[in-house]
């Protein structure tokens, strides 16, 4: 009896066992929940923390430089410059008009200068800078001045400005031009003499433009504008090219755009504006003399452009913009090029 329930018990055995083997073998079960082992070894990354830039309308502001004054420094133009010019790509708003001679002269502004890299070359002041800077808010850096008409005006002006120069500030650069070409700035170096110096506080927390609300950048009518082209002179001509992709304009001269001469980035900017004005001589009938109490000019931005009307007035007054009706006008988010030029000078639209 116990050897026929041995065998059977053998039987029975061998019996699973063939069972199991004609079975796939089942990987054991993954769970779907994470090792709380291994989200406790990733770090997580620190949220980033942005205030709203006054120059520009985005929200990429390092608010460490929230209500501060921006920077403002005066950039050579002249033609044989214009190829070693640094810093502009990176600028907030930039001002373009003329100074003497049918030449042009520019003014950069940043709201951040210590994250901006080479900046120039850099020249000599102007009446047209000195009030523009005054109504900006901003700390003014140049080297040199107009002694007849912008130094007697720079004692009376509610201006924070600091002539470059020295080794702590400013560095000249071999670029294969005279020596009144080659000196250059970083913006380490500005933002160093603003925080040893304790220039910046006080600024505005008011944007300079009536910034739309939204980042979507949308043309402010059906009329086109590609290819715009400002005529300061018969020698100084400035144009910006559209470009559809970016939804910036680039600012060229007859066909070739600017690139810097460090980075070799292009010069692309959102908004573009044109004013117009009464620009005559000074009694030296050398220093040109630009009135900023207003006129007419047009908005240049996203592929289209409006006539406009603008104001300024005194030296500590911000530039203000209105429709042709007397509306407020609404901008695109982000940096803006400003042409201030003859009311007998032409610009056109392509």
């Amino acid at each position: 009896m116990f050897k026929r329930l041995f065998s059977l018990v053998l039987v029975l055995a061998l019996a699973l066992s063939l069972s199991a083997c004609g079975k796939e073998e089942t990987p054991s079960e993954v769970s779907s929940e994470p090792d709380s082992s291994i989200i406790s070894s990733i770090e997580e990354e620190p949220e980033v923390i942005t205030a709203v830039n006054t120059l520009t309308g985005e929200n990429n502001l390092d608010p460490a430089y929230t209500g501060k004054k921006p920077v403002a420094i005066t950039v050579n133009n002249v033609r044989v410059a214009q190829s070693v010019q640094c810093g502009l790509h990176e600028a907030d708003v930039v001002f373009e008009t003329e100074v003497e001679g049918g030449i042009t002269r520019l003014l950069a502004f940043f709201a951040d200068p210590s994250k901006v890299g080479q900046i120039g070359t850099v020249r000599s002041l102007r009446v047209a800078f000195a009030e523009i800077a005054t109504g900006m808010d901003a700390v003014l850096f140049y080297h040199g001045i107009d002694h007849t008409y912008c130094l007697p005006l720079m004692s009376s002006l509610d201006l924070t400005s600091h002539v470059i120069g020295a080794k702590t500030d400013s560095f000249r650069a071999s670029n294969g031009l005279a020596s009144e070409h080659t000196l250059y700035t970083k913006g380490e170096l500005l933002d160093k003499v603003i925080k040893n110096k304790g220039l910046s506080d006080g600024g505005t927390k008011k944007p300079w433009l009536n910034f739309s609300s939204s980042e979507e950048k949308a043309a402010p009518s059906e009329q086109i504008a590609a290819n715009v082209t400002v005529n300061f002179s018969s020698s100084y001509a400035t144009q910006f090219i559209y470009d559809a992709a970016e939804k910036k304009y680039a600012r060229a001269r007859k066909g070739t755009e600017y690139k810097d001469l460090i980075t070799a980035e292009r010069e692309l900017f959102t908004n573009v504006f044109v004013l117009k004005t009464s620009i005559t001589n000074y009694p030296d009938n050398y220093h040109r003399k630009i009135s900023l109490t207003g006129g007419d000019g047009y908005y240049v931005s996203a592929g289209g452009y409006v006539p406009i009307k603008w104001t300024k007035g005194s030296s500590g007054n911000n530039f203000s913009f209105t429709n042709v009706d007397g509306s407020a006008l609404t901008v695109n988010q982000g940096n803006s090029y400003v042409c201030i030029m003859g009311d007998s000078k032409t610009v056109t639209f392509e």
